[in-house]
C-alpha cells in the first residue's frame, strides 16, 4: 500500500484575504498590499491517475499549467507557471493541492516564485496560501482562490482580492493511503514502457 503524507490545513485566514509584499531592505521596512488575477491551461505534462481509499476513489493529478497573470502593478504581471500535485476525492470533492508557482517577464526572466498550498472543495475549487518572494521587492505572502472551468481546460484565480471564490477558508484533515487497481497499475506501466521506447527511438534517430 502506498502511503500518502499526513496532511492538515486549518484556518486559512491569515492576512484577511489580502496579498502582502514585504520588502526586506537594509534601510527601511515596507509592507504593501498587492493583488493579481491569472488564467492558466494544462500542458501535456499534466497527468492523472486514480486510487482507492477508505472513503472512495481519489484522483491524483500532477499538473503543469501555463498562462498569464495580471497584477495591480508590474511586479505581479507576466507569464505564470504552476506545477502542482492534487489529491482529490472524486465523490466528496475534498482534497488538497501543493506545488510551486513562478512568474516571468516577456524575456523569460524570473520575477517571482512561491510555494502553493490549498484545500480543494467541490472538486475544482481551491482556497489556499502562497509563500514566496518577488524579485527586488521582498517576501510575498498571499491568500488566493482559484477554480477550474466546467471541462477542466482552464484554471483561473486571484490573490489579494476582496471578493474571493467561495467557499473561503476551508479546512480538512486527511491521512492514510490508497491503492490503485491492478488494471490501473498495468496501464501506467504500459505508458512508461511506451514513453521509454519512444525516447529510445528518438535518441537513435
Amino acid at each position: 500500500m502506498r502511503r500518502l503524507m499526513t496532511f492538515a490545513l486549518a484556518a486559512l485566514v491569515a492576512l484577511a484575504v489580502t496579498g502582502l509584499a514585504i520588502a526586506h531592505g537594509s534601510d527601511t521596512k515596507k509592507t504593501s498590499p498587492v493583488s493579481a488575477s491569472f488564467t492558466a491551461t494544462p500542458t501535456e505534462k499534466t497527468t492523472t491517475v486514480t486510487c482507492t481509499g477508505g472513503d472512495g476513489t481519489y484522483n491524483i493529478t500532477r499538473g503543469s499549467y501555463e498562462g498569464t497573470a495580471t497584477g495591480s502593478d508590474a511586479v505581479l504581471t507576466g507569464k505564470i507557471t504552476l506545477r502542482t500535485k492534487s489529491v482529490v476525492n472524486t465523490t466528496t470533492g475534498y482534497g488538497y493541492t501543493e506545488g510551486k508557482v513562478t512568474l516571468r517577464d516577456a524575456d523569460g526572466k524570473l520575477k517571482a516564485k512561491a510555494h502553493l498550498i490549498a484545500v480543494n472543495t467541490q472538486k475544482g475549487i481551491l482556497n489556499g496560501f502562497l509563500n514566496g518572494r518577488v524579485k527586488e521587492q521582498g517576501h510575498l505572502l498571499a491568500n488566493f482562490s482559484a477554480a477550474f472551468n466546467a471541462d477542466g481546460s482552464s484554471l483561473s484565480g486571484e490573490l489579494g482580492s476582496e471578493a474571493p471564490i467561495a467557499p473561503l477558508n476551508s479546512a480538512i484533515v486527511t491521512s492514510g493511503g490508497c491503492e490503485r487497481s491492478e488494471s490501473e497499475r498495468k496501464t501506467e506501466e504500459h505508458s512508461k514502457d511506451e514513453k521509454s521506447r519512444t525516447e529510445s527511438r528518438s535518441t537513435k534517430s
